[in-house]
């Protein structure tokens, strides 16, 4: 994603105190995410039917291994729902920026991310922006009140129903309003801790030689500098 201008003084009270939203510091940590699904053709059928190109989606993918995973099965799930997995955020119809509130580094960082995807709507290259992963988990209500810019946040129980959400935030539901069914399910949480999932048939964020393979979820250490046993809990 390119740099792009934020507000000298941007900051989310109770997340980040008085921290100005930056440029990327540490791009080498964010994984600017996306699999090239195949695209429709822009031709008609034989029956004089326009075939109508899928929505496009990008993430950007923050943070640990566990979290790349709920990412590239975010995206399974939506390229299994017909939507197109793109790399370059400024030809995606919807940003969804899986973030991570691990240290207070990894928190600015995920604000400055959801900031920068926000200016790209602003700008009218997305018309969606999506807020998943940690800081969304612990910070939901702060998010949904302090960052009007994010259409939604969602928590880890409600993954398996973002292709749903996004479809119906960018009106591929004939019979509702996008912006006011946007306004209804702007913040979906729930629970932290929920069942596994397969997660075999996933969009994968790494090379093609490796992968991630997920054997535990939260963690039984409660170190001092660590948010994620209060969120993500022991193991």
């Amino acid at each position: 994603m390119p740099c792009i201008r934020s507000p000298p003084t941007a900051s989310l009270s109770g997340i980040v105190s008085h921290t100005p939203l930056r440029a990327h510091a540490r791009p080498d940590r964010r994984r600017l995410c996306g699999l090239s699904a195949s695209a429709v053709p822009d031709i008609a059928n034989d029956a004089g039917v326009d075939i109508v190109a899928p929505k496009k989606v990008s993430m950007v993918s923050l943070g640990c291994p566990k979290n790349t995973v709920d990412g590239e099965v975010m995206l399974g799930d939506l390229f299994r729902s017909g939507f197109e997995i793109v790399n370059d955020h400024e030809d995606a119809d919807a940003i969804v920026v899986n973030t991570c509130s691990f240290v207070e580094e990894a928190k600015t960082e995920s604000l400055e991310a959801i900031m920068q995807a926000a200016q790209l709507k602003a700008d009218g290259k997305a018309q969606r922006v999506i807020v998943t992963g940690c800081l969304a988990q612990r910070y939901s209500e702060d998010l949904a009140e302090q960052l009007p810019e994010a259409d939604m946040v969602m928590g880890f129980q409600n993954y398996s129903s973002l292709p749903r959400h996004l479809k119906g935030m960018l009106g591929l539901f004939p019979e509702l309003d996008p912006d006011t069914y946007s306004q209804q399910s702007r913040t979906q949480v729930g629970e932290a801790t929920v069942s596994f999932r397969p997660e075999y048939d996933r969009h994968r964020l790494t090379p093609r030689h490796t992968a991630y393979l997920r054997v535990a979820e939260g963690c039984n250490h409660a170190c001092t500098f660590c948010a994620i046993p209060g969120f993500r809990y022991a193991i």
